[in-house]
């Protein structure tokens, strides 16, 4: 199987994403070229975002020389593993209500169809990562809903009827998924940093 053009699908996804979910939906390539070769570079650019944004916090807030380094790195690990277990935990979550939604019960097109979705949340994270003040930059990441519905009936056969009833119980749980992820990411922080302030 090719490789995944990273830019083309990007700018698909965005621009054409009916078109492109008509792609994925015939692409053989495993779930984990998927995430490694496309949503995975969309996490690392996050996470360095996530490390300059929290190495200049540091610096500048804080001025802790044992933290400069440490704290900006365990920062931007946590957030690669935040994303990658909020993707797994919401594909499951997809994947399970199927059959509520009288939807097609495919798991491998329901991480595709949450990978794939989350692209204009995860890009909007690279920008919001650098400073926190930036929190307005993530209203643009709720097209990745956008994207999730107009994936729905063509990943797994969703009735029209059901997409937005779906489209909002996801919305709900990720909602909730990436506030409880925050909140556990925030707690950790604070114990290994004491003192930090996380924004």
């Amino acid at each position: 199987m090719n490789k995944i053009d990273f830019f083309a699908r990007l700018k698909s996804l965005l621009l054409f994403p009916t078109y492109e979910w008509k792609v994925i939906s015939l692409e053989k390539r495993s779930l984990n070229d998927d995430f490694q070769q496309f949503t995975f570079r969309l996490i690392l650019a996050g996470a360095l975002a996530q490390f300059i944004g929290s190495f200049l916090f540091v610096r500048n807030v804080l001025d802790i020389d044992a933290y400069r380094f440490s704290f900006p790195l365990v920062q931007a690990v946590f957030y690669i593993f935040i994303q990658t277990g909020i993707l797994i935990i919401g594909s499951f979550f997809v994947s399970r209500m199927t059959n509520k939604f009288k939807s097609k019960n495919d798991p491998k097109a329901a991480a595709r169809l949450v990978i794939y979705s989350a692209t204009p949340l995860l890009m909007m994270f690279v920008i919001f990562n650098l400073n926190h003040v930036f929190f307005l930059a993530l209203i643009p990441g709720l097209y990745s809903l956008y994207l999730f519905w107009s994936g729905l009936s063509i990943l797994l056969n969703t009735n029209q009827s059901k997409k937005i009833s779906f489209t909002f119980l996801y919305f709900i749980f990720m909602s909730g998924l990436l506030w409880s992820f925050g909140l556990l990411f925030g707690f950790i922080s604070g114990i290994l940093f004491p003192g930090s302030i996380i924004t």
